[in-house]
């Protein structure tokens, strides 16, 4: 077992310190770098930086970074959450490890969209029938993972067919 022992600490984000939402930082004792590219082939758009080394994702609507001896988690509502958070991601990285015989390490990196490449592919209706006022505002919420496609119902009509299939090779 890589990680066998962690502690978990709940903190307020610099930006916002009013902010109801925490952020949730393990210390791992052990060094899981070497762990990394494993993780990395085994989760969707990871943004790896093998020279820090670092790995940032995705998972359940919240962003992990994994770093030699640490995992930082957003959007935790309490301590309890980031506990259970906290395990349920060293039992991931315990899983991927043990099975690391299996598993193609990646180096590879996901590039995240840039908005502007986004929004020159949207109807540019600015409809609101994505829930945000803009197509600039829905690009940016698309860029970041916070949106998905089919939130825009124009999207979805057979004119902006070709449209929707760039914009699905770029991995959103």
């Amino acid at each position: 077992m890589l990680i066998e022992h962690y502690d978990v600490e709940v903190t307020t984000p610099e930006c916002d310190l009013e902010s109801p939402i925490y952020m949730g930082k393990v210390k791992i004792p052990a060094d899981i770098s070497e762990a990394l590219p494993y993780v990395n082939a085994s989760v969707e758009k990871g943004e790896f930086l093998p020279g820090v080394p670092a790995l940032v994702f995705r998972d359940e609507g919240r962003k992990y970074a994994l770093r030699p001896h640490e995992i930082l988690m957003s959007n935790i509502t309490d301590k309890p959450e980031a506990g259970q958070l906290a395990q349920r991601m060293v039992d991931k990285i315990n899983r991927i490890w043990e099975d690391r015989e299996n598993i193609e390490p990646s180096f590879a990196s996901w590039e995240k969209p840039k908005v502007l490449d986004i929004l020159r592919l949207l109807p540019g209706t600015n409809c609101k029938e994505c829930g945000v006022p803009t197509c600039m505002a829905y690009a940016a919420k698309l860029s970041e993972g916070k949106a998905m496609l089919e939130e825009c119902p124009v999207l979805s009509e057979e004119e902006c067919a070709d449209k929707l299939k760039a914009m699905r090779g770029m991995g959103l």
